[in-house]
């Protein structure tokens, strides 16, 4: 049928290389034009805050689980915006990174010397070449992705991929190229996003674990395997001494974003509006809100205090408390 149309949203580098420039303070690329500064760039924490409130309106909202993941792309991203502008501002044409810089820049945020806390064996230093992540529904395992030349493509192209819903040891995976003898491997960089208020030792362990299984069952040797954590309420982490990316070697580092990191992502991370939509939930669920409420049996959240969501159900329990005061248990239950 001629009359019909099927549109698609294509990754488009073009499109992600313009906005890059946009989203780096104070760029300087395109100068003036007739006098007027044709520069409109500004720095990631702007757009951010952008996010949520074009989040907030309900206009364009993640999937339910998939701010976290939002966040923590739009925080590998700036880190690695920052550090291709730090090394050649004049030109942004060269876009993969050095995969040491960038992890350096991922833990430290550009704070103290980022050169102090990585060891390098490989000779030759693995890249990352992203400038946007795209959802990628493919089912294929890492070692299909890799076999069938997706991970060169990918690489290539600029681009991560987020990926299926409801895959459970990671959520993004990242091209790296490595070079041995002199030609260029592709590799998967597994990275697991955690968008929590508190993640143990233990569970730090079996995430990296788990994503560990995922190479190992692929029969793949070489990569890394990444732990974000964001939105924790205690931060403090300590930071590893050498970071090892070298071929034939399956690295893991656990990235750690601060509360109040530079580009805002853990601010669209925890805002309470983005996917959530916390007032309409508590409407539909009044009834049990209801009865949850009195005696607080089950209003029991463990998100920040200061936080939109612990303060709404907070008002909603004070309420019910009131419009309550008096009754029996016997006829509450």
């Amino acid at each position: 049928n001629n009359a019909v149309a099927e549109i698609a949203f294509l990754p488009d580098p073009v499109c992600a290389w313009l906005a890059m420039t946009q989203m780096i303070g104070d760029c300087r690329l395109f100068g003036t034009s007739n006098g007027v500064p044709a520069n409109c760039s500004k720095p990631a924490s702007f757009w951010s805050e952008k996010a949520i409130k074009i989040y907030s309106s309900a206009l364009c909202r993640p999937g339910k689980g998939d701010v976290g993941e939002v966040a923590a792309a739009f925080y590998m991203l700036a880190c690695a915006d920052e550090l291709r502008y730090t090394l050649n501002p004049d030109h942004l044409t060269q876009l993969s990174v050095p995969l040491e810089e960038w992890i350096a820049r991922l833990l430290l945020q550009s704070k103290g010397d980022t050169k102090s806390v990585i060891s390098v064996r490989e000779p030759a230093r693995a890249q990352v070449n992203f400038i946007q992540v795209c959802r990628d529904y493919l089912r294929h395992s890492v070692d299909e992705i890799q076999r069938s030349g997706l991970l060169r493509h990918w690489y290539l192209a600029g681009r991560a991929s987020y990926v299926y819903a409801s895959c459970v040891a990671y959520d993004i995976l990242v091209p790296i190229q490595y070079n041995l003898n002199g030609a260029p491997h592709y590799c998967p960089m597994l990275v697991s996003v955690k968008n929590r208020v508190k993640y143990s030792e233990n569970q730090r362990s079996a995430a990296i674990d788990a994503m560990k299984n995922v190479l190992s069952k692929a029969k793949i040797t070489t990569g890394v395997c990444v732990l974000l954590l964001i939105g924790l309420e205690d931060t403090s982490h300590d930071e590893p001494s050498t970071l090892h990316f070298q071929v034939g070697e399956i690295s893991t580092v656990v990235i750690v974003v601060p509360e109040e990191d530079d580009f805002g992502a853990t601010k669209l991370a925890l805002c309470s509006t983005c996917g959530g939509g916390e007032e309409s939930e508590v409407m539909a669920s009044h009834a049990d809100l209801a009865l949850g409420a009195y005696g607080d049996r089950l209003l029991r959240t463990s998100t920040k205090v200061n936080d939109p969501s612990k303060k709404l159900l907070e008002k909603i329990s004070s309420g019910y408390s009131e419009a309550f005061a008096g009754t029996s248990d016997e006829r509450m239950t």
